[in-house]
C-alpha cells in the first residue's frame, strides 16, 4: 500500500463573504499525480499555500507524513539577483547537491589557475564517489540542457522572464523531494520545453500536486483531479478526458434531482391551496418538509457560458503588411515580412521566447513603428488587443462600474439582442456578488478575465491575443474558444498552449532565424508532426537589449536642437524607468512570504515595462525622422 504523504481533513476557508471551500477531504499518496482545477478565484492557490503552511484556514487540518519532502515551483519565485544560475540551482539543504556544488566550485577555481587545490579536489571526488553523485550530476546537467539553460555563470538579474521560469523549474525538479508542487509550470515556457517537461513528469515516480490550464498536459500527466466549484469540491479518478466525462454525468444527475424537487414543490403548492386552514400533525409535517426543500441551498448546475458581441463589419481590406522590417540594436527581429490578412482568418504565431512575436503584434496594433516597410489597415478594421500585461485597471472601481464605463449600460450581441452589462458579466463567471467587488480585491486571474471581457465588449473585428491562456482558467478558455468559433472577424494568436492553438488557429506563422517567418497551413499538432522545432530554445536564453543599450548601439541621425533635447529627455526617462524597475526587482526577495506585497511589486514592474515600451516607441519615431 502506498504511503500517504499529505492528508487533508474537513478543511474550510472563507475570505470576506466568499466561501472558497468547505469540509474539504482528500489525500496525496506516494507516486500519485493530482491536479487542482477550478475557475480563477475558486481557491486553488490558497489551497496550495495552506498545504505549504503559508496560509491559515478557518477549520480542519492538514496532516503531513514525517517522511514528506516538498519541492515547489512557485509562480513568483524569489531569488538573489546577484547569484549566478549555478549558485541558485545548487542552493538548498540537499546533501547530494551541496557535494556536487563543492566539486564544481573546486573545478572552476582550478580552471582559473588557482594552485594548492589537489587535496581538496581528491576529497571532493571521493565524496562524490561515496554518495554516487556522478549520475545525479549528469541528470542535473541533462535537465538544464533540455530546458535550454546554459552559461551557468550568468547572474540571475541578467535573465529574461522566460529563462527565470526555466531556471526555477530546473531547481524544483532536481531538489530532493517525494512531493513536487507545480503552480502553472507551463506558463511562459516555449513549446519544446513543455513537450520535454511533459515526458519527464510522465516518467517521474514522485508524487505531484499540480495547478495548470494546459489540457494536453493534464490529460497526459495526472491520475486524479480535484475540482473546486463555488465553495464545493469534487474528486475524480483519472486524467482530464475521464474528468470531463464524469463531470457531465454528475451534472446530468444533479439536474434530474433538481427537476424532481421542483416538480414535487409544484404539487405541494397545489395541495396547500386546496386544504382548509386547520391542519393535522401529519399535514404540518408535510408543510414543514416542503418549506425545507423551498429554503434549501440550491445545487446549482454549472451552466455553459456563452459570449456573443456585435463586431463592426469588415471591409475588403483587413490588414496588409509590406516588406516589414524591425530590429532591436543589432538583432533583426522581423526581416522583409509581407502578408495579407483575409476576412475571418484564424492565424497562430509561434516561436521561442524573445524572438519577436510580441513585437510583431505591437506593430500590427500600431503601438510600434517599423524600421522600414509599412502596414495598411482597412478603413473598417477595429483592433482589440489582449496583451500579456493587461493594461492597468482602475483598482478603486468595482467590476460592474468598470464595465459600464467602457461599454455602457446595455450591450448589443451579434444577433441584435440587447443585454445588460450585469448579464454579460454573469456569462463570464462574474456573479452578482463579484460584480460589486472592487477590482483591487480580485485575483490576478480574475483581473485578466475582466480585461478580456472589456476588450471583447468594445466590438473589435481584428482580435489580437498575446498568450491568452496565461493566468486564465480552463472554463474561461473553453468559453473563449467557443466565442472565437463564432467570431465574425479576424483572429491572431500568440500562444504556447497546444490545445488552445489546435482549437482556434487554422494556419501558423513560424518565426525562424534572422527574422524570417514561414507560413504553415494546418493545425498546430499537424505542424509538430512535420517540424522538429530546432529553433525553439535558441533564443530563450537571450535577454533583449535594454533601452540604454539600444540607444548606444543605434547610430543617431542629425536632428534639430529641439528634437535633440527631446531625445535626450526620453533617454533619461527610459534610464530612470529602468532604474526603478531594477530597484523593484531587487525588492522581490525581501518579501518572500508577503504575497500581497509581491503582487503589488509585480504589478508596478508591469506598469513600468509598459511605460518603457511607449517611451521607446516615441524615441524610435525621432530616430526614423
Amino acid at each position: 500500500m502506498d504511503i500517504v504523504l499529505v492528508s487533508v481533513s474537513k478543511l474550510s476557508k472563507t475570505i470576506g463573504e466568499k466561501k472558497l471551500f468547505s469540509n474539504l477531504d482528500f489525500s496525496i499518496s506516494e507516486g500519485e499525480k493530482l491536479a487542482i482545477v477550478g475557475i480563477n478565484g475558486s481557491g486553488k492557490s490558497t489551497l496550495l499555500r495552506a498545504i505549504l503552511g503559508n496560509e491559515e484556514t478557518d477549520s480542519g487540518q492538514i496532516i503531513k507524513n514525517n517522511q514528506l519532502k516538498i519541492s515547489l515551483l512557485d509562480q513568483n519565485p524569489i531569488f538573489d539577483p546577484k547569484e549566478t544560475i549555478l549558485d541558485h540551482i545548487y542552493k538548498g539543504d540537499n546533501k547530494l547537491v551541496k557535494t556536487i556544488r563543492k566539486y564544481e566550485d573546486i573545478c572552476e577555481r582550478m580552471s582559473e589557475g588557482e594552485e594548492g587545490l589537489d587535496d581538496e579536489f581528491t576529497n571532493a571526488s571521493q565524496e562524490m564517489d561515496r554518495l554516487s553523485a556522478w549520475d545525479y550530476e549528469q541528470q542535473i546537467k541533462s535537465i538544464l540542457r533540455e530546458l535550454g539553460v546554459e552559461k551557468l555563470e550568468r547572474k540571475m538579474s541578467e535573465l529574461s522572464g522566460g529563462m527565470l521560469k526555466k531556471v526555477e523549474l530546473a531547481k524544483s525538479l532536481i531538489d530532493e523531494s517525494n512531493l513536487l508542487i507545480l503552480d502553472e509550470p507551463t506558463n511562459h515556457l516555449d513549446v519544446k520545453s513543455i513537450l520535454w517537461l511533459e515526458d519527464y513528469l510522465a516518467g517521474l515516480d514522485k508524487a505531484i500536486l499540480l495547478i495548470t490550464h494546459d489540457r494536453y498536459f493534464l490529460d497526459r500527466i495526472v491520475t486524479k483531479i480535484l475540482e473546486l466549484d463555488r465553495g464545493n469540491y469534487f474528486l475524480y479518478e483519472g486524467n482530464y478526458s475521464i474528468y470531463l466525462e464524469r463531470k457531465v454525468e454528475r451534472e446530468e444527475t444533479l439536474q434530474k434531482q433538481e427537476d424532481k424537487i421542483k416538480q414535487f414543490l409544484k404539487q405541494e403548492v397545489k395541495w396547500l391551496k386546496r386544504q382548509p386552514k386547520a391542519r393535522t400533525t401529519k399535514q404540518k409535517a408535510r408543510i414543514d418538509r416542503a418549506n425545507e426543500l423551498q429554503t434549501r441551498e440550491k445545487r446549482e448546475i454549472q451552466k455553459d457560458l456563452e459570449l456573443s458581441v456585435a463586431a463592426k463589419r469588415q471591409g475588403k481590406t483587413i490588414l496588409e503588411i509590406h516588406n516589414l522590417k524591425k530590429s532591436i540594436g543589432d538583432r533583426v527581429l522581423i526581416n522583409e515580412f509581407t502578408y495579407t490578412f483575409k476576412a475571418k482568418e484564424r492565424l497562430g504565431i509561434i516561436g521561442p521566447n524573445g524572438i519577436g512575436k510580441s513585437t510583431l503584434l505591437n506593430l500590427m496594433a500600431g503601438r510600434l513603428t517599423p524600421d522600414s516597410g509599412y502596414l495598411k489597415p482597412g478603413l473598417n478594421t477595429k483592433v482589440g488587443y489582449f496583451d500579456q500585461t493587461s493594461a492597468e485597471l482602475p483598482l478603486d472601481r468595482n467590476v460592474l462600474e468598470y464595465i459600464k464605463d467602457v461599454a455602457g449600460e446595455m450591450i448589443e450581441t451579434e444577433s441584435g439582442e440587447k443585454i445588460s452589462a450585469a448579464k454579460m458579466l454573469e456569462r463570464f463567471l462574474f456573479d452578482g456578488k463579484l460584480q460589486y467587488t472592487p477590482i483591487a480585491k480580485l485575483s490576478g486571474g480574475e483581473r485578466r478575465r475582466l480585461y478580456l471581457v472589456q476588450i471583447l465588449m468594445t466590438g473589435p473585428n481584428f482580435l489580437i491575443l498575446d498568450e491568452p491562456t496565461n493566468d486564465l482558467d480552463i472554463q474561461t478558455l473553453s468559453v473563449l474558444e467557443s466565442f472565437l468559433d463564432e467570431f465574425p472577424g479576424t483572429v491572431v494568436i500568440v500562444s504556447h498552449d497546444r490545445y488552445f492553438l489546435d482549437r482556434t488557429a487554422e494556419s501558423l506563422l513560424i518565426f525562424r532565424k534572422e527574422g524570417k517567418l514561414d507560413h504553415f497551413i494546418g493545425t498546430f499538432s499537424s505542424f509538430l508532426e512535420t517540424d522538429s522545432l530546432e529553433t525553439e530554445n535558441e533564443l530563450s536564453s537571450m535577454k533583449p537589449n535594454s533601452p540604454q543599450e539600444m540607444v548606444k548601439t543605434i547610430e543617431k541621425p542629425k536632428h534639430s536642437k529641439q528634437d535633440q533635447k527631446k531625445i535626450q529627455t526620453l533617454e533619461k526617462e527610459i534610464a530612470s524607468l529602468e532604474g526603478k524597475k531594477a530597484i523593484l526587482e531587487s525588492k522581490l526577495s525581501t518579501f518572500a512570504n508577503d504575497h500581497m506585497e509581491l503582487n503589488k511589486i509585480s504589478e508596478e514592474i508591469q506598469t513600468i515595462e509598459t511605460e518603457i515600451l511607449y517611451k521607446m516607441e516615441e524615441w524610435e519615431m525621432f530616430q526614423t525622422e
